[in-house]
């Protein structure tokens, strides 16, 4: 049975893009690592600085940050194809922070190229993401994958050999 705390950032930013995806992940099913975007994506992180990232029990930040009395998390982008699921991504890290480190205020923003994308750490955003979890959660614990179903990122997406 897979629980909440089995949850991770890369898993939230699946759910959002593509809950087969999401499904395929939860179960130890990779994406095509040859495929260009996976290497595109390695790539990149190998680039980043190793001494900005912030493990937290089985999640990694990019960036954290304390910035006039609040923290600020970074998320690094290679592109914001889908930023609903890049910022589901960010919340969830900022809902683990608030939960887990009993933080009193914090908030993420995501860069990618020349964008930036603000996410505020709310009451209201935090108790989004809970109910998120859950449906996560309710989610992966069924049998069978999903249906498939065509999205814009299936033409360039790493697991479409377990669809096509």
């Amino acid at each position: 049975m897979f629980l909440t705390d089995q949850i991770t950032g890369t898993l939230v930013n699946c759910y959002a893009t593509c809950k087969r995806e999401a499904w395929l992940y939860s179960r130890g099913i990779h994406a095509d690592q040859e495929d260009d975007n996976i290497a595109m994506g390695r790539a990149l992180s190998q680039l980043q600085n190793s001494e900005m990232k912030f493990p937290y029990s089985h999640l990694h930040f990019d960036k954290i940050e304390k910035q006039r009395g609040h923290y600020l998390i970074t998320e690094y982008k290679k592109t914001l194809k889908n930023p609903e699921a890049a910022k589901a991504q960010l919340l969830f890290y900022l809902y683990i922070l608030k939960n887990g480190l009993k933080l009193k205020e914090c908030h993420g923003k995501i860069i990618s190229s020349k964008t930036t994308l603000y996410i505020e750490g709310s009451l209201e955003n935090l108790q989004k993401m809970e109910i998120l979890l859950g449906e996560i959660t309710a989610f992966i614990n069924t049998q069978k994958p999903p249906s498939l179903v065509l999205t814009p990122w299936c033409k360039a997406c790493g697991y479409r050999s377990y669809c096509f």
